[in-house]
């Protein structure tokens, strides 16, 4: 068996110092997948025991796990709102819980009806009263157990220690949780590489360039179901790097042209493009990624 150490660990090792803040507020943090998976998985990330769920156990406990992974699909779809991405349950069992896990946060039902009503949840204003529903749903199952609120998903590529990450989300922003989220993740799965689709508006360009500097692999992607998609790739066994370096052009998330013509740099070999932390920044108004331009030697 191949394994490899956790590079996010060594690479950024402070990336999870929040987690016990965080069991602080109730969120307890699970790693779901399969027993034959598991002796490849670290379940200790950065010091921390995640909790194990296996989706195809069906032991009694005090609360259903197929409920519990229902609802992190349930859930997961409401926090993606309108980009019209909401995960079909087959994926989630072909893609996740078969070859690799998910790392899910969860929140005893108390405390997910408390925050519930405090956030605002500036990304859709329908999701206060979607998440109600699962409230009411919850009620009429009779299920007692955690309620999800976050959580990151990556899958194996053929490159051993690549993978690619395709759902981070969080119903709780300003504590650090989608960050935390994607830092244990990547210690559970070994990771040493990570590629990722996700659009140039997106709020979570904040934490993914927490990890570094995002190199574009592809600029645009049209097939894709949202407009704006690229695809990006952290090398987590680069050295840590100390001040990121001033970007060269600051790229309007909806300026498809621009992107266009990135691409078109990239497929002819002239230059290598990069999103710079903290991801977006604002400028008179709009907000735009700073984006660092690299000339390639001919």
């Amino acid at each position: 068996m191949t394994t490899f150490a956790p590079v996010v660990e060594t690479r950024f090792p402070d990336f999870a110092d929040h987690t016990g803040k965080l069991a602080g507020l109730g969120v307890e943090f699970f790693l779901a997948s399969n027993e034959t998976i598991r002796p490849h998985l670290n379940e200790t990330p950065y010091g921390h025991k995640l909790s194990w769920l296996d989706f195809t156990d069906t032991a009694e406990r005090e609360w259903s796990v197929r409920e519990f992974l229902n609802l992190f699909n349930v859930i997961n779809g409401i926090a993606f709102g309108d980009r019209g991405i909401p995960m079909p349950q087959w994926v989630m069992v072909d893609l996740i819980l078969m070859p690799a896990a998910a790392l899910i946060a969860g929140l005893p039902q108390d405390e997910f009806a408390a925050m519930v009503e405090r956030s605002t949840f500036r990304f859709d204003t329908d999701v206060k009263q979607l998440l109600r529903k699962v409230q009411e749903d919850m009620r009429a199952t009779g299920y007692r157990g955690p309620v999800p609120v976050g959580g990151y998903c990556a899958a194996p590529s053929a490159e051993a220690g690549r993978w690619v990450g395709w759902s981070l989300w969080s119903l709780m922003p300003a504590v650090g949780l989608g960050k935390a989220a994607k830092a244990l993740a990547l210690s559970a799965y070994r990771a040493q590489k990570l590629d990722g689709v996700t659009q140039y508006d997106n709020s979570a360009l904040k934490v993914h360039t927490e990890f570094g500097a995002l190199r574009v692999l592809v600029a645009t992607v049209p097939f894709h179901t949202s407009p704006g998609s690229f695809v990006y790739q952290s090398d987590l066994t680069l050295p840590a790097g100390s001040v990121p370096p001033e970007p060269t052009f600051l790229l309007d998330p909806f300026d498809y042209s621009r992107q266009q013509a990135m691409q078109k740099d990239i497929e002819a070999g002239r230059c290598d493009f990069y999103v710079l932390p903290p991801g977006h920044v604002r400028r008179d108004g709009k907000t735009y990624v700073p984006i660092l331009e690299k000339e390639l030697p001919r």
